[in-house]
């Protein structure tokens, strides 16, 4: 791919654009906002969901990727969408951790989605978790980066050397094809720039709570983990990560983004990133979050929720 066509295809999204959400439901209680939230946008006529991934983390790779499929499953139950349960996959069982892909449904599914000429206009990958099924793909077929973008939130912000981010750290070989292969990229760090995105549960009370089953549903999971987070009286806010890749496709104009150099990761099992990332003239160009708008997010999220049956 040349560079010119690289930086076409990472223009803002314009309207209506079709997109996979690959997501480790059942890794916290953001990822279920999310899913929540791009379905909503689909009934909505706001994007086209193509595809709902489940993916690994954690110890047992192989029990979290079934435990994230099960929770896709049930957050459609409790938005009375069932209709989108056959775009639901499974995904990674492991890490990739060699150079062979990880093979699975939720990887056939996005290749078969990426080369579909019947689309018009690019897929969105909105990857939310460990990178395993998006570099599986693109390792096993190659020729899909020219069909689609990974918006992924991983890594922190440009000017910190130390990642420790926990879906670069989920699968470190993942993440590094993805960064390296030259498929067009925007960057979501966590910190500082998605880390805006905290909330106060007393907020999610006066928003959502009771007012549709979903929105109960999500508020009692995040009330739950309050309480194994905290102790009684003490401040605490919930950042809800996983919501910025769904927003940026619908609303890019809530961010602040720029086109620069990809990053590389250091030597393995050492999650830095490389110093002079930022000015490489090896590395292709990617599009990277400076900064995002709080309210609108939120409050986008929230009327959508509302609007459930």
């Amino acid at each position: 791919m040349t560079e010119s066509k690289r930086i076409e295809m990472l223009e803002l999204p314009k309207g209506k654009v079709s997109v996979v959400l690959d997501t480790d439901t059942a890794c916290e209680v953001d990822d279920q906002f999310a899913v929540a939230y791009a379905v909503r946008a689909a009934e909505e006529g706001e994007l086209i969901l193509e595809g709902l991934h489940a993916t690994q983390f954690g110890d047992n790779p192989a029990e979290a990727s079934e435990l994230s499929y099960q929770e896709i499953l049930k957050v459609l139950d409790r938005m009375g969408c069932p209709q989108y349960k056959n775009i639901v996959r499974r995904g990674a069982d492991r890490k990739m951790e060699g150079e062979e892909p990880v093979m699975s449904d939720a990887v056939t599914h996005l290749i078969e989605l990426a080369k579909d000429e019947s689309r018009e206009g690019l897929l969105y990958v909105v990857a939310i978790g460990a990178g395993t099924n998006i570099a599986s793909a693109l390792k096993a077929a190659p020729e899909i980066m020219e069909k689609i973008v990974v918006v992924w939130l991983a890594g922190n912000v440009q000017h910190w050397e130390n990642v420790e981010e926990y879906n670069i750290n989920q699968d470190e070989a993942a993440a590094r094809y993805i960064l390296g292969c030259g498929v067009p990229l925007v960057l979501l760090p966590a910190y500082n720039v998605v880390s805006a995105l905290s909330i106060s549960i007393y907020e999610l009370e006066h928003f959502i709570d009771g007012k549709t089953e979903i929105g109960s549903f999500l508020v009692e999971n995040v009330r739950q983990y309050s309480v194994k987070d905290t102790r009684p009286g003490e401040a605490w806010t919930k950042v809800i990560w996983d919501i910025a890749g769904i927003a940026y496709v619908l609303h890019p104009d809530w961010f602040i983004t720029r086109i620069v150099f990809t990053p590389s990761l250091s030597e393995p099992n050492e999650a830095h990133w490389e110093k002079k990332w930022a000015s490489n003239p090896q590395k292709h160009l990617m599009r990277i979050g400076d900064y995002v708008e709080r309210a609108p997010v939120f409050q986008d999220v929230f009327d959508k929720i509302n609007r459930c049956k």
